[in-house]
């Protein structure tokens, strides 16, 4: 069951994201195509980066995996 106060993302959100990736990794010619393409802006100079989300993500996976693993080896 979802929780009524979390908002759900839809992939448009991301595009801001993307397309700053795409402009911080010198690939302008494929980041003016995409902009063109989806209608993407320029995202807040004090948003968080794709790389900072991704990598958050991939800490509090590890984090989990950590986690579920203790459990499992007290439960032997």
């Amino acid at each position: 069951m979802a929780d009524a106060g979390i908002r759900r993302v839809v992939p448009s959100d991301l595009y801001p994201l993307v397309l700053g990736f795409l402009r911080d990794n010198q690939l302008s010619e494929v980041a003016n195509k995409f902009a063109k393409a989806t209608g993407a802006t320029q995202q807040d100079a004090n948003a968080s980066s794709l790389l900072d989300i991704y990598s958050f993500w991939l800490n509090q996976s590890a984090s989990r995996e950590g986690c579920s693993q203790s459990i499992r080896e007290q439960q032997q």
